[in-house]
């Protein structure tokens, strides 16, 4: 059983609040949803990829979402640079205490990650208490209608 969980929200990612509420005992387990606001260095200015009320907006539908599910969660939306994400998300998890850190699907692909890295594998790699990933959620394989025809004996 975890009792304090952050949970990392990129987008509106629904895995991740899933697994959160699949894991959380209501009553027991608060929920720290975290939103980094990424800023990056462009000459002389610092800039976001987003506003404050966009980041805002996403932070309040997942503690709500949280909430109805009758779990005690609160949001805090930081800013972070670039590619400082992952010590941004491990400092918030010890100053809340983390049991238990859930980050979202990786937005890069296996190529771009080699290449460049990814915040998801410095997380695991750094972290001090367990680190679970949400898995992507695509379309779900639906079988073909020759499938489904072959198993009805009909072909």
């Amino acid at each position: 059983m975890f009792r304090r969980i952050v949970v990392a929200v990129q987008a509106p990612d629904q895995g991740a609040l899933d697994l959160v509420r699949q894991l959380a005992t209501e009553g027991v387990t608060e929920v720290q949803v975290l939103h980094l606001r990424e800023r990056e260095l462009s000459g002389p200015i610092w800039y976001s990829r987003e506003s404050g009320r966009e980041a805002g907006y996403l932070i309040e539908a997942a503690v709500f979402e949280l909430r109805m599910a009758g779990l005690a969660a609160a949001g805090n939306v930081r800013p972070a640079i670039v590619d400082r994400v992952a010590e941004a998300i491990l400092a918030e998890a010890e100053a809340f205490g983390a049991d238990l850190i859930v980050l979202g699907s990786p937005r890069r692909g296996e190529v771009a990650t080699r290449l460049f890295g990814s915040v998801t594998l410095r997380v695991l790699r750094r972290s001090g208490c367990p680190v679970i990933v949400a898995p992507r959620r695509g379309p779900r394989c639906q079988p073909s209608v020759s499938a489904q025809a072959r198993g009805q004996g009909q072909l």
